[in-house]
């Protein structure tokens, strides 16, 4: 046997061997891959019980006592700059519309130093960034909190609240009804959810408030009671917010999305807002999950908490993305000052 005969004996030979150990290979790899995040995730854990357990507090008023010129407050403003202009440029890189809708029960004179600082910087980042900006604030301030929201109980919107806002979302909604991302994606490549509440899940909560309310969550993670199908049919409209979009102490079918939707059908409504998320906390789900629900329009909903909730303190406690945030200098003195005198 010639030596081309021999090598190609060989390799009909040896096929099958190889083939099984690429077969064998490529789970080995996904287990060790899927190990040393379990391991990172436990060693993150760890840091961040460490650090809760060193700083027990979180920011409140305080930090603005001197007004909006301190060392700390400015270090927050540049996470809050820096983080916007990184989601913008995410939503607006799959050709999809991003708009901030500033929404906050604090108006008038029942607005705190939070929102009377970081208000203006908020309008101001957006024009900076070029990012179209809807303030609530002078809507709401001339109206009875005890029609808006569910006062003296609760200060979130009550179902009146969240037909007006939902009024109001309506015309910036036809404006860009005509924008289209760009970018799809193949079924394999879609994560199993786009929100971070628990699939299919159906409850009662109350918040501890004695207001029970009806939260349903598609088997995607959204506050919907049906699924998003692709390729899709419908103009898709992604809700990113805090409490404020998520409606506590609201059913499903009095929260704005769900008046969106009736007034919408041609749309899909995704409500993926979550009590106490951030900008910071739009970014990765927008990351890990949000991008693949294909928006052509985002509306994500702010105010002044998300400036000071880039605390360093707050963030350990309460961001999706569990990694362990240490103090800079500027925050560790006002830390120091405020908490530990």
């Amino acid at each position: 046997m010639n030596r081309i005969k021999l090598f190609a004996f060989a390799l009909v030979i040896s096929a099958p061997f190889l083939n099984s150990c690429t077969t064998q290979e490529a789970p080995r790899k996904e287990n060790a891959q899927e190990a040393r995040q379990e391991k990172q995730r436990e060693d993150n854990k760890k840091k961040i019980d460490d650090l809760n357990h060193q700083y027990p507090k979180v920011p409140d008023e305080r930090i603005l006592d001197n007004g909006d010129g301190s060392p700390v407050y400015a270090e927050l403003k540049q996470r809050y700059h820096d983080k916007t202009a990184e989601l913008q440029k995410l939503v607006e890189g799959t050709g999809a519309k991003m708009v901030y809708v500033i929404l906050t029960p604090e108006v008038g004179k029942g607005m705190q130093n939070t929102n009377r600082y970081g208000l203006p910087f908020i309008r101001s980042t957006c024009a900076e960034l070029g990012i179209e900006c809807f303030d609530f604030t002078p809507l709401l301030a001339g109206m009875d909190p005890h029609t808006f929201t569910q006062v003296p109980k609760d200060g979130h919107l009550s179902k009146a609240g969240a037909v007006f806002v939902a009024d109001h979302l309506a015309p910036i909604i036809r404006k860009y009804y005509n924008v289209k991302s760009t970018v799809t994606y193949k079924d394999s490549e879609r994560p199993e959810t786009f929100g971070d509440l628990p699939p299919s899940s159906d409850e009662i909560r109350d918040g501890e408030k004695d207001m029970p309310y009806h939260v349903v969550a598609n088997s995607q993670g959204l506050r919907m009671t049906h699924d998003v199908k692709f390729p899709k049919k419908k103009k898709h409209i992604l809700l990113m917010g805090d409490s404020a979009f998520f409606c506590p102490f609201l059913n499903n079918e009095f929260t704005i999305s769900a008046v969106l939707e009736k007034m919408f059908p041609d749309a899909e409504i995704m409500n993926s807002g979550i009590i106490l998320y951030t900008i910071e906390d739009y970014v990765t789900l927008w990351n890990e999950k949000a991008k693949y629900s294909e928006p052509d329009l985002v509306l994500v909903q702010t105010n002044g908490g998300d400036i000071t909730d880039f605390f360093f303190s707050h963030r350990n406690r309460f961001s999706r993305s569990q990694k362990p945030f240490y103090p800079s200098p500027a925050e560790q003195k006002f830390y120091k000052e405020t908490y530990q005198q």
